[in-house]
C-alpha cells in the first residue's frame, strides 16, 4: 500500500478502538469493549506489521534520544486496561512505549489487544516499540485461549485470521536494548549470551524453540532458591539466581534488567519487584490478573534515567476505576 494511504487508515483504526464504548453483558463481572474487527483489518494490520518487524533485528537498540519511554509488562487481553492506560500515559504521537510481550491468552479481548499495538507500532514506529512473549507463540496461544478467541470472533474464517496473528509472533523481536544501559526481554537471562550481538543471529521467521537462546529470552525466571542456573519448574528453560544477574550486568555494562512474566504474591500490591539489589526489575501490567486483585504497573524512564512507576489498581467494588498513582522508584540507573 501507498505509505500515505496506510496512514491514514491506520489512524482512522486506532481512533475507532480507542474510542469504542465498552458494554456489560449479563453474567459479566466487567463490561468489555465492543471494538468491531472484521478479517480485511487483520489482513492489512498484520502484513504491515510483519514489513515492519522485518525492518528491525531481533535485539533493538533504543536510542537515548527517544527517552522519556514507558516501559509495559504483560496484559493479556485486558484491552480496556491497555486504553486506560495509555490515556493516562500519552498519546504515542509524543510518549514513546516499549511492550514486553503477552498481549494475548488468559484474557478474552486479546485480539483487539494485540491489534491495537500493532497499529500502534506500525503508525509510529519510532515511538512504539513490541517484544516477543512466550505467549506469542503458535503452540502457547492454542493452550491458552487466543487460538480459540480467533475462531469464535472471525468464524468460519477463524483458521485462517489465525495464522497472519501467528505469523506476525514469528517475526516480533525478542529483547530491546534502552540507551545502551537498560537490558528489557519478556522472560529473563539465558546461558547462552556470550555477547549481546548473539541475539542478532537468531534467524526469523521462526517459532520458539523448546530451548537455546530465544527460549530462555522469553521464558527464562530469576529464582534464589537454587544457585546459578537451575531447571525451571516451568518445565522449560531455567531460573537464574541474583549472583548470575550481577555478572551479566558487570559483562555487559548494563544497569538494569527490565522483564515481565510473572506476578509474584508479593507484587500484588505494587506490580513490580526488584532482584540483585536493584539491577533487575520485574513489572507486571495486567490488573486483577485471573482475579488475583492485584496491581499492576508501566515503568517510566526519563530523559535522565530517573525509574519511576504508574501504578493501576484494579476496580473496586463501586464500579470505579481508580486513577494512576505515581510512585518513585527507590532505585535509579543512573
Amino acid at each position: 500500500q501507498d505509505p500515505e494511504d496506510l496512514n491514514k487508515y491506520l489512524d482512522n483504526f486506532i481512533e475507532k478502538l480507542m474510542t469504542a464504548k465498552s458494554e456489560r453483558q449479563p453474567g459479566d463481572k466487567s463490561p468489555l469493549v465492543a471494538a468491531i474487527i472484521i478479517p480485511e483489518d487483520v489482513v492489512i494490520v498484520t502484513r504491515a506489521a510483519v514489513a515492519s518487524f522485518k525492518e528491525q533485528k531481533m535485539l533493538i537498540k533504543i536510542d537515548k534520544s527517544v527517552l522519556p519511554i514507558n516501559i509495559v509488562g504483560d496484559l493479556h487481553g485486558e484491552f480496556r486496561e491497555l486504553r486506560m492506560m495509555l490515556s493516562k500515559c500519552g498519546d504515542p504521537i509524543c510518549q514513546s512505549y516499549l511492550f514486553l510481550g503477552d498481549y494475548v491468552d488468559r484474557g478474552v479481548q486479546g485480539v483487539e489487544c494485540f491489534m491495537l499495538l500493532l497499529a500502534l507500532k506500525c503508525r509510529f514506529p519510532q515511538k512504539v516499540f513490541m517484544l516477543r512473549g512466550n505467549h506469542e507463540d503458535a503452540n502457547t496461544a492454542t493452550t491458552y485461549g487466543f487460538y480459540e478467541e480467533c475462531k469464535e470472533k472471525f468464524a468460519p474464517m477463524g483458521e485462517t485470521i489465525w495464522s497472519y496473528f501467528v505469523n506476525v509472533f514469528n517475526w516480533m523481536p525478542c529483547a530491546a536494548l534502552v540507551a545502551t544501559k537498560i537490558f528489557c526481554m519478556h522472560g529473563g537471562l539465558s546461558p547462552h549470551i556470550s555477547q549481546l550481538e548473539d541475539i542478532e543471529t537468531i534467524k526469523r521467521p521462526t517459532i520458539v524453540p523448546p530451548y537455546g537462546l530465544m527460549c530462555d529470552l522469553v521464558w527464562s525466571d530469576p529464582d534464589n532458591k537454587h544457585p546459578g542456573w537451575a531447571l525451571s519448574t516451568r518445565g522449560i528453560s531455567y531460573t537464574f539466581d541474583d549472583d548470575l544477574i550481577k555478572k551479566f550486568c558487570r559483562a555487559f555494562d548494563i544497569d538494569l534488567i527490565v522483564r515481565a512474566h510473572q506476578i509474584y504474591q508479593d507484587m500484588y500490591r505494587g506490580g513490580y519487584k526488584f532482584f540483585a539489589e536493584g539491577r533487575l526489575l520485574s513489572i507486571f501490567s495486567a490488573p486483577n490478573y485471573l482475579n488475583y486483585k492485584n496491581d499492576s504497573c508501566i515503568v517510566k524512564v526519563s530523559a535522565t534515567f530517573q525509574v519511576s512507576f504508574v501504578v493501576f489498581r484494579p476496580i473496586n467494588k463501586s464500579g470505579k476505576t481508580p486513577a494512576a498513582t505515581p510512585k518513585k522508584a527507590s532505585a535509579s540507573v543512573e
